[in-house]
């Protein structure tokens, strides 16, 4: 049983590259089993950062490495928050289209299913952008049941 940790958090800061992607979803699933999430669904919260963070990379920085990624894990007694910060091309929430699986199966394509997974996996999705800072943010949370 894994021990519970109230109030706590910690950040990681990762160049814009995607081979340090195996260290962040190592840490978004270990962080699960923290919180108090059983194995199955700490896996599904990995795969939701893992694409967040890969979002990130590829189309807010264009795939460019020079520039940083800022993960912020926050544990509460009612969820695991997973906020992640950039500086790069940022996304409105009224700008966001969820794909439907239906079509992506008659179509299918390389890509494009990131933002359903995250969907899917976490309780709560939000984007937002901090005009003072020029820094966007994607929040991700999944509640402890």
């Amino acid at each position: 049983m894994a021990a519970k940790v109230d109030h706590a958090q910690f950040r990681l800061i990762i160049p814009s590259q995607t081979r340090y992607l195996n260290l962040v979803t190592g840490l978004a699933k270990r962080a699960s089993v923290v919180a108090g999430l059983d194995d199955a669904t700490a896996a599904k919260v990995s795969i939701a950062v893992d694409e967040a963070v890969t979002n990130v990379i590829l189309h807010a920085y264009r795939g460019e490495g020079h520039h940083s990624v800022e993960l912020e894990l926050r544990f509460t007694p009612q969820a695991l928050e997973v906020h992640i910060w950039h500086s790069g091309q940022g996304i409105r929430e009224d700008q966001l289209v969820l794909p439907d699986p239906s079509e992506y199966i008659k179509h299918p394509r390389k890509g494009g299913l990131g933002l359903l997974l995250m969907s899917r996996f976490m309780d709560e999705v939000r984007f937002r952008a901090d005009e003072d800072s020029g820094r966007n943010e994607c929040c991700l949370i999944k509640k402890i049941s």
